[in-house]
């Protein structure tokens, strides 16, 4: 799989570099710091989601399918995402973002591996989703409802992993 993370500057974490620290929610860098890590992440688990319908042969043909229709979900979140930052004026370019949690995947060995990680992954984004949506709401609405929208969402996600690969 060939992966363009375009526009994202990317800190590798192979080669030990990290992203940037999120700079205070209460200014406009900071907003954008949360926009554009959220943004990257949910590029990374669009592609995750593709490669790993074609990386596990276990994985059920439903299973694929349900995997390729939660990357268009993640593609759609990336649009809001990135259109929202062009709507403040905030450059996608100007951090580093982190590929920490596209390796971290790469080293699950099996669907339900995968799957489980993939759920903790969108647990933690649905969690930080709902704090940015409460956090923002009087100060930037429109914002705080695409994190709002985006974390409702993510429920679903979750729940697909619970589905198939029942605890």
């Amino acid at each position: 799989m060939t992966l363009n993370w375009e526009p994202f500057v990317i800190a590798s974490s192979q080669s030990g570099e990290r992203g940037e620290a999120p700079r205070s929610i209460d200014t406009l860098d900071g907003v954008g710091d949360r926009l554009r890590a959220a943004a990257f992440a949910e590029i990374q688990a669009r592609d995750a989601f593709l490669w790993a319908a074609d990386r596990y042969p276990e994985a059920s043909s439903e299973l694929r399918e349900a995997w390729g229709k939660l990357a268009m979900a993640e593609e759609r979140h990336l649009k809001w995402l990135l259109t929202r930052m062009t709507e403040l004026g905030i450059d996608v370019r100007a951090r580093k973002v982190s590929d920490q949690l596209w390796h971290s995947l790469l080293s699950c060995k099996t669907a339900r591996d995968f799957a489980t990680f993939m759920a903790s992954a969108e647990e933690r984004g649905r969690r930080a989703g709902e704090r940015f949506h409460q956090t923002l709401l009087e100060r930037d609405p429109q914002t705080a409802r695409i994190f709002g929208q985006i974390a409702l969402e993510e429920i679903s996600h979750i729940e697909l992993a619970q589905r198939f690969f029942p605890a």
